[in-house]
């Protein structure tokens, strides 16, 4: 398709009307309207995995398919009870026991990868290798899996595939200016970072148990759900809960600190870091990974990444980029209405400048830069190389947490080195 007349994905979204899950309407002039327009034709979305999370994915993409953009086609679970509730939900998607079977679906177009952590990187790599476009959770692999992590981006500059990470405070469309006020100096050299995720209670974890007397057999292929995990006897709460366990989830370092330092690391357009510390531990809950999690991620040349969390107390802290000559703060703006991105440069004469979020958070935005993408063939929002440079840092910290070892990163072979 022709994009000589297609606006930018910037302009695209900045001029669709968002509600709290979906455009109502389309641009008239973007190539998702075009494709609506000339084919009738709708991006067939298949879902790899149907929990909590891949629900709301999927409430998405029914509400683009009211508009002609995209319809969900196929579903692929390894709990079938789950699976065969999506595709009712769905409308009656065509149901897979493997992903490999989906993949191999002619009326899939993009894939929707939202299962545990450890099995994103291998249903990712199979669903470029297919020929799709993926939109995958976050963390972009298990902390344990970071050469894999590489093997997704190396498969996507190969096949031409885009990856969509679904990290959606990426959604914004302030970004672009952000860096480009960075690069001008505004606030100097960046130095410290300070980034942090509160909440209280351990509910993200602690998923709900459907069905307490579940075994493994035809509805339940637990040997699919542990992939290159350790081998270890089914547990229900294991299958269920599987966020609590470090065989399968990073705890907050993966899980939600992941949030608040990839838009951090995006406007200072970062690489990958020197050295990682990472402490916490598990003070209130009972489960495996911490319910409190600190990382000091030090960057060649500078800046330091501090990010905090605690599932203990839920009292927030803003995100601040300290630098040499000014800051630049995540925070309430004048009035106290609005949140967005508050620029204060130290030089004399200067003015503060206070830019508000455009879509910081919204996932039905990043679905659809997504989708505009798959039509443009330009990079996402938060794509394949961002997401593995941000996952190198949480899996250096997990590492750090586990053995009480600083970790290094060895440039030369992109390795992490314990000391």
């Amino acid at each position: 398709m022709s994009t000589e007349h297609t606006p930018s994905r910037r302009k695209f979204l900045k001029s669709t009307a968002m509600t709290g899950a979906a455009a109502a309407l389309l641009p008239q002039h973007s190539v998702l309207a075009k494709r609506t327009k000339e084919s009738n034709g709708r991006i067939g979305v298949g879902f790899i995995g149907t929990g909590a999370r891949s629900r709301a994915h999927q409430d998405i993409v029914l509400q683009f398919k009211e508009q002609g953009i995209a319809e969900p086609v196929a579903v692929c679970d390894v709990y079938r009870p789950r699976m065969e509730d999506a595709s009712k939900h769905c409308g009656g998607m065509r149901m897979y026991d493997e992903h490999e079977q989906l993949l191999n679906d002619p009326n899939v177009d993009v894939v929707c990868i939202a299962t545990p952590d450890r099995l994103h990187a291998q249903q990712t790599i199979d669903a470029l290798n297919a020929g799709k476009d993926v939109y995958c959770e976050k963390p972009l692999t298990h902390w344990s899996q970071f050469e894999l992590a590489r093997e997704i981006e190396a498969t996507a500059d190969r096949t031409g595939g885009l990856v969509q990470v679904g990290t959606q405070h990426m959604a914004d469309d302030n970004y672009p200016q952000i860096i480009q006020l960075i690069r001008d100096g505004i606030i100097g050299k960046p130095v410290h970072v300070e980034c942090s995720y509160f909440r209280r209670g351990d509910w993200g974890e602690r998923m709900d148990i459907p069905d307490p007397n579940a075994l493994p057999g035809p509805d339940l292929n637990w040997q699919r759900f542990l992939g290159d995990a350790p081998q270890v006897p089914f547990s229900v709460s294991r299958f269920f809960q599987w966020r609590m366990y470090w065989d399968y989830a990073g705890g907050p370092a993966t899980d939600l600190l992941v949030h608040t330092y990839t838009p951090v690391f995006c406007v200072l357009e970062l690489g990958y870091p020197e050295r990682v510390f990472g402490g916490g531990g598990t003070f209130q809950y009972d489960r495996e990974v911490p319910d409190q999690c600190n990382i000091i991620a030090d960057y060649p040349g500078g800046p330091s990444v501090v990010m905090t969390n605690s599932l203990s107390n839920h009292v927030p802290a803003d995100t601040i980029i300290r630098g040499t000559d000014g800051i630049i703060k995540w925070a309430m703006l004048q009035g106290g209405k609005e949140y967005g991105v508050r620029i204060v440069p130290f030089a004399k004469g200067s003015e503060e400048i206070l830019i508000p979020w455009k879509g910081q958070g919204d996932t039905s935005k990043l679905w659809l830069d997504l989708l505009e993408c798959v039509e443009t063939r330009q990079p996402t929002k938060c794509n394949i190389a961002m997401a593995v440079r941000v996952q190198a840092p949480l899996s250096m910290a997990v590492i750090s947490h586990r053995e009480s070892k600083v970790v290094k990163f060895n440039a030369e072979n992109y390795s992490f080195m314990l000391t």
